[in-house]
């Protein structure tokens, strides 16, 4: 009997945790940081220097999908978000320059350029009705457009100093140097030593960027959860005809969202221009998909009225392991942009089928993760071999076309491989065409098992993972921390049937 109880308040707690919208995102987030801490040589990942490096890098990608976040939440989306933080970038740059605007006056300008441009898409969604993916998408060219025009597409020279208080300025210095020049009061001396002795190893990386980083979600998620604001933007993304039969000025609310979407996408570029020597108009290219994609991620569903701002904060930290672990992969960015697309892909599907919240589909979402490990796992090797075997057909394609006399551009000749070129592609071929071949067969049997969800099913999977974790640890491949998530995924899918019946008993 204490057994029985035990078990079933361990599904009950289960059950209640993954009712949370962003229990997913923090599973993923642990898994993924202890399985990089255990496959990871060097410096611990969980070293606090580490730590501090993820979210100063996280900082300015965080703000804007916190900005993205309340926009979802009301079932709508802003495209724009990537070309409003370059042209806010650019310009303020511009004006600091150029027109002689001290720093304040222009960080001012920058924000009131964001506020202008939300103001301009909530009117157009909110009050003439038109549809935000159409308003937006117009709002992506235009002021992308309108950066590159005002500056040339050049880069100013470098930025004063003050713009350093939004990323790089690290807060302890002051301590330090007033302990090593012995200005410091008295009490603060002991503090003083104390950042000093341990500055390289541990405060180097402690950056503003993460201060304003975490302050903002901390501010953002107490707006959303305990102001008229926040109540109304779900009311809104939830039922809005309801909310606007209930009272809610559902006009003035969607345009206060679009506002602070822009806004924290300008704010984003002040702190882009803290880290960066100087402002140009292609910073924030495509990070509309990455603000997009750590909002789903979170568990922000995209149809409105669920989602939350803890969620959107793992969201970010999660993509950004996930980015780290592709560039350790040494995945080219085209292979990364492939991979952040079909992450979208799989988080929208998994916010589709929690709404039924069936076990079959539940099942059914954990198998889908096990999968979508799999072929993150084996995107390295299947990369490496299906590249080379382009390389290999287009250099015979080729040379083929030249014994046949053709006259062939600079650019088309180079596709013939020279005697080494031509040995390194052999050699990478014979090195990768097994492990890539059958990874990619385990790949398709794991998407494969979807449409059978089942016991046999998940245990068939975990030996399809564990056999994956040997073929890439065989090869010197990474992508085991990945394999990890899938493997709980699976252990998860093992023990659904028995939870859902122990939670309706209780």
């Amino acid at each position: 009997m204490p057994d029985t109880h035990t078990s079933s308040r361990f599904a009950m707690a289960l059950a209640n945790y993954f009712k949370k919208d962003w229990s997913g995102a923090l599973l993923a987030v642990v898994i993924l940081a202890v399985a990089i801490e255990l496959v990871t040589d060097g410096k611990p990942f969980f070293h606090p220097s580490n730590l501090m490096t993820i979210l100063n890098n996280s900082a300015a990608l965080g703000v804007i999908a916190g900005g993205m976040t309340l926009v979802i939440l009301t079932a709508g989306i802003d495209l724009s978000v990537g070309s409003v933080m370059g042209m806010t970038a650019a310009l303020v740059g511009y004006v600091a320059s150029y027109w002689g605007f001290p720093p304040l006056l222009a960080i001012l300008f920058g924000l009131t350029l964001g506020l202008s441009i939300g103001l301009i898409h909530g009117t157009l969604v909110a009050r003439f009705g038109m549809p935000a993916f159409i308003v937006t998408l117009a709002g992506l060219s235009i002021w992308r457009g309108t950066g590159h025009l005002t500056t040339g597409a050049q880069a100013s020279p470098k930025l004063d100093g003050v713009f350093d208080y939004f990323g790089r300025y690290n807060p302890l210095t002051p301590l330090r140097n007033g302990y090593k020049e012995g200005t410091l009061p008295d009490f603060l001396m002991p503090l003083g030593e104390w950042v000093d002795a341990n500055w390289i190893e541990y405060f180097r990386t402690f950056q503003m960027s993460l201060v304003i980083f975490l302050l903002f979600f901390v501010v953002l998620g107490l707006i959303v959860k305990h102001t008229k604001l926040g109540r109304y933007i779900y009311a809104i993304g939830s039922n809005e005809q309801g909310s606007r039969q209930a009272g809610i000025d559902v006009r003035r609310y969607k345009v206060l969202a679009y506002v602070i979407c822009s806004m924290t996408a300008a704010f984003a570029a002040l702190m882009f221009l803290g880290r960066a020597p100087y402002a140009k108009s292609d910073y924030g290219q495509m990070w509309e998909l990455d603000a997009i994609a750590a909002v789903v991620i979170g568990g922000t569903s995209l149809f409105g009225g669920r989602g939350s701002i803890l969620g959107t904060f793992l969201g970010v930290i999660l993509l950004k392991l996930i980015s780290n672990g592709l560039t350790l992969a040494q995945l080219n960015t085209f292979w990364q942009m492939v991979v952040l697309g079909m992450i979208i892909l799989l988080a929208v599907g998994i916010d589709i089928v929690r709404q039924s919240a069936t076990p079959r589909k539940i099942k059914q979402v954990l198998l889908a993760v096990a999968a979508a490990s799999l072929l993150f796992a084996s995107i390295h090797p299947v990369s490496q071999f299906v590249s080379a075997q382009i390389s290999l057909f287009e250099h015979n394609s080729v040379s083929s076309l030249v014994s046949q006399g053709v006259n062939l551009a600079p650019t088309q000749a180079k596709r013939v491989l020279d005697p080494e070129a031509m040995v390194g592609v052999q050699s990478i071929v014979s090195a990768t065409w097994m492990a890539g071949v059958s990874l990619l067969v385990m790949t398709i049997a794991g998407f494969a098992a979807l449409a059978r969800p089942g016991r046999q099913t998940s245990v068939a999977m975990m030996g399809v993972t564990v056999l994956a974790g040997v073929v890439l640890t065989l090869g010197g491949w990474p992508g085991v921390p990945v394999l990890a998530l899938g493997a709980v995924a699976l252990l998860g899918s093992l023990y659904t049937d028995t939870l859902f019946e122990q939670a309706r008993q209780h």
